[in-house]
């Protein structure tokens, strides 16, 4: 992990799009930061794939985390924010982003290497019947999910990828009973245009050898849902149609005050640079003045060096830097067969050794991008110990291990509960509430939440922060009605600080006027943190002081309903650790972004007999704190099958993660867990830490029916995950 400087941010560099070139670019300014400079990425892909591996992908040579670069951890080793979004549009003369369903960015330098798309315009219904070959993410996401129910495929166009994609699919499933047949069709140019004439024939020769079907000199002129047309009306049946043509920009490129050629591509000078001195471009969306260059990921990953210099250059004040692309370069096509074509200044070479040349190349480049720290010898032991406690049933204390811990973010970055036990009045800890009685006015709660950057994006920050807040007043059923606002932002310049300021802001905004809650002011102050600490001070009002609910009694069996997921603490400990990827976080940050703002302007509707939000202590003292406000509760009885987890916990808890608050929330919580059955490995989750975790209520069985249909007619996901039982004021696991 490169360590972050501790200087006052003067200016936002911001990256738009992950490509080869920006990566290239990161690992340089991580290895040589330009002071004062705060780097930025933004990308509608959490993942981005090398184009040259894709085939490799398609044909099962390698898996997808060989083949693809996980963007969110790189920035997160690099110490770049990374914001995951999609652009639709830039400005230069206001130095803005526009982003979708979000607030736009200030910069005040910006370099820009985005995806580009097969070009569709001129096939009619190729936009709305075809899959493209670029941008070569969607490709990788989408391709071989959509092949169970195909039995006949064509790739429209002549060039490398469709040929290396064509033979690819068919090793894949050469030995399947998939009887799947592959057309390609040319197009005018024929097959490999710009490759040797005798590239051209060997390739030919590998695809009849496949049994691929070579459609020559005819253009594909409409594309339908079950066949294609071409230029001789020639009409051939297919199940799916690959656009594997010559690339063409993206068109919200067409909105910005950028120049543009002719085809829609950023117009650039040798040192990279736009209309606009401060923007730059690199890449296959950058179309190099007077140098007709082709569109290559070679060209992207030799772009990436000579683009940091010229912006550094521009950024410190110094001359220019001037580039030069070779025009020649080593291609490889890979031949599905073990071997490869390689050419270079017009010599075309077929072998294995090729082909071994290609994949040491192609891994190389992705590992370079994957590699993070490595993992301490005693953090692999303690994972060996677990594994083999879980495999064989039994339980071996292993704190000795703990000061290897996975520091976690978020809510799961509080103090322990055995911390708090030791500082604070007894009458707070014995049975503390979600939100706090206002004494006199018995029908105001207050309370007051803050959490560190869980990420590093200050808009989503801000919303996930206000939901954090806002569930401790819908915890006890109350209404929100105003909320203060407590900032720490990084050591900055007044225009960073405003920036931050105005992105935080207008998240938590978004979220407090959708829970019609007043945000009316706060306080603000300047850290050594590198993102935004936020928190809100929330005050509620619960008009009906007793719930006409209350005089129900909660008896045996009544039911235990959470709504939303467990395991956030873990998924983001596994992220942060390198023990999962980031495409996990996904539905995490869903949850968090969408808040209990449903269930808890309903929960006066709904019966509720006793109520909690699920967050930093875990759900099992959450549930033990809400034993201990009720009398009527004599223990909970919790089926673990039946909580819900986000689809990375299993993964993460096989692999040993816990987050940094697991260990203080088990022993806080231990000795009043009765365990029916043996261990199992997702009982952890009970004391994994939550960020904006779901709120967990007992309902009567009696009157389940209609809270059930309340809850499924307003689209409330939850779970029946135990039931009240006479247990001393335990937790039973069953």
């Amino acid at each position: 992990m490169f360590k972050p400087e501790n200087t006052l941010i003067k200016n936002d560099l911001i990256l738009v799009g992950g490509g080869h070139s920006h990566l290239m670019l990161m690992m340089n300014y991580a290895k040589k930061p330009i002071h004062g400079i705060r780097i930025t990425l933004i990308s509608n892909e959490l993942d981005t794939p090398y184009s040259g591996m894709i085939p490799g992908y398609i044909e099962g040579i390698y898996s997808w985390r060989q083949t693809h670069i996980d963007l969110f951890k790189l920035s997160m080793k690099l110490n770049i924010r990374f914001i995951h979004s999609e652009v639709i549009n830039i400005s230069g003369e206001n130095k803005e982003i526009y982003l979708k369903n979000r607030p736009s960015i200030s910069y005040d330098f910006l370099s820009i290497n985005c995806g580009i798309k097969s070009n569709y315009t001129n096939i009619k219904g190729a936009k709305k019947f075809s899959l493209f070959v670029k941008p070569i993410s969607k490709l990788s996401s989408n391709f071989l999910n959509k092949m169970k129910e195909i039995k006949t495929i064509a790739f429209i166009g002549g060039g490398a990828a469709a040929v290396e994609l064509a033979l690819a699919l068919r090793n894949r499933y050469k030995n399947d009973n998939h009887p799947l047949k592959i057309i390609i069709v040319t197009g005018y140019n024929g097959l490999l245009k710009t490759f040797p004439k005798k590239s051209q024939i060997q390739t030919r020769k590998a695809l009849n050898i496949a049994q691929i079907e070579i459609i020559d000199k005819e253009r594909v002129i409409e594309i339908q849902k079950s066949c294609f047309v071409t230029s001789t009306n020639k009409i051939f049946n297919v199940d799916k149609c690959i656009l594997a043509t010559d690339a063409m920009a993206p068109e919200w490129l067409k909105k910005s005050d950028i120049n543009l050629n002719e085809k829609g591509f950023i117009i650039v000078n040798s040192s990279f640079q736009t209309n606009y001195n401060f923007i730059f471009a690199s890449g296959d969306i950058a179309e190099f003045d007077k140098m007709n260059l082709p569109k290559a990921g070679v060209y992207a990953v030799r772009s990436g060096k000579p683009l940091a210099k010229s912006i550094r250059n521009y950024i410190t004040n110094k001359p220019k830097y001037l580039f030069n692309h070779k025009n020649n370069y080593l291609a490889l096509i890979g031949l599905s067969n073990g071997n490869a074509i390689a050419t270079k200044y017009g010599f075309s070479n077929l072998s294995k050794f090729n082909f071994i040349i290609k994949k040491i190349i192609d891994k190389n480049f992705v590992r370079k991008f994957n590699q993070y720290e490595k993992i301490p010898l005693a953090l692999k032991f303690k994972r060996i110990i677990a594994s083999f406690t879980n495999k064989f049933g039994f339980k071996i204390d292993i704190k000795e291990f703990e000061e290897i811990q996975m520091q976690c973010r978020g809510c799961a970055a509080k103090v322990s509960f055995s911390a708090l036990e030791k500082s604070l009045p007894k009458k707070l800890i014995i049975s503390s509430d979600d939100a706090s009685p206002i004494p006199s006015y018995p029908n105001l709660f207050q309370t007051i939440d803050m959490i560190n950057a869980i990420i590093t994006d200050p808009f989503l920050l801000g919303k996930i922060a206000a939901n954090h807040s806002l569930s401790d007043i819908y915890a006890v059923r109350s209404k929100p009605i105003s909320a203060q606002m407590i900032l720490q932002l990084p050591l900055s310049s007044p225009q960073i600080n405003s920036r931050d300021l105005n992105q935080v802001l207008l998240g938590a905004q978004s979220v407090f006027n959708l829970n019609h809650c007043l945000l009316n002011g706060g306080h603000t102050m300047i850290g050594n943190d590198q993102d935004p600490i936020i928190g809100f001070s929330i005050t509620g009002e619960n008009k009906i002081i007793k719930n006409k609910y209350n005089h129900n009694k909660i008896n045996e069996g009544d039911l235990l309903i959470l709504t939303g997921k467990l395991g956030s603490g873990l998924i983001f400990a596994g992220i942060n650790n390198n023990f999962i990827d980031s495409h996990y976080q996904i539905d995490v940050i869903e949850q968090m972004t969408e808040g209990n703002e449903k269930i808890g302007m309903l929960s006066n509707n709904l019966e509720v007999l006793a109520m909690t939000d699920i967050t930093g202590f875990g759900l099992a003292n959450h549930l033990l704190n809400l034993i201990k406000r009720d009398k009527n509760i004599n223990g909970l009885t919790i089926n673990t099958n039946n909580i819900p987890f986000y689809k990375g916990v299993p993964l993460a808890l096989k692999k040993g993660v816990r987050s940094s608050l697991y260990n203080a929330n088990y022993d806080a919580a231990y000795k009043n867990v009765i365990y029916e059955r043996d261990n199992k490995l997702i009982d952890e989750i009970i004391y994994d830490p939550q960020t904006v975790g779901g709120l967990a209520f007992i309902i009567s069985s009696k009157t389940k029916k209609n809270s059930f249909k309340l809850l499924k007619e307003n689209k409330i996901n939850y779970s029946i995950i135990g039931h009240v039982n006479n247990i001393n004021n335990k937790i039973k696991l069953i």
